[in-house]
């Protein structure tokens, strides 16, 4: 068990670096995690979500994703319109900004990983990909248990 905490513990610290790198080379003028996130989730979405679904989907309340919406919608990265089926709710789904932010081609944070990632080679950028979003699906379906 001791190696595992080990390995947990190592594995948290340089994510929490890596976080820390990214913020600190991109400026305060990036998005906040939070706001990735939910963008993250608008993505895969299927088709535009309500802003209920959104907040519960991110495990938080309705009025802080009402804050990060609205934030994410003043820089043009959201786009809101009316619910067909309740004319006093609105869908949310990323706008083409949004999704050229979320796919990379804008975000700098993004980009300063990419270069980061120059040193490994195919096979080892794929095994981390594998494993960095195994691991996220066990956090995720952990915390919806």
């Amino acid at each position: 068990m001791t190696g595992q905490t080990t390995t947990a513990s190592s594995l948290y610290r340089d994510l929490t670096r890596i976080t820390r790198a990214l913020r600190q080379r991109t400026g305060q003028h990036s998005q906040p995690l939070s706001a990735l996130s939910a963008m993250w989730v608008l993505m895969a979405a299927e088709a535009p979500i309500r802003l209920s679904e959104l907040a519960e989907r991110e495990n938080v309340t309705v009025p802080t994703m009402s804050r990060i919406v609205t934030a994410l919608e003043r820089d043009g990265l959201v786009a809101r319109t009316a619910d067909p089926a309740d004319g006093r709710a609105s869908l949310l789904a990323l706008s083409d900004a949004g999704n050229e932010l979320v796919n990379g081609s804008r975000s700098r944070r993004i980009q300063a990983l990419e270069k980061a990632l120059d040193g490994l080679d195919s096979a080892e950028r794929e095994v981390l990909g594998r494993t960095l979003r195994v691991v996220a699906d066990e956090l995720v379906e952990d915390r919806e248990q």
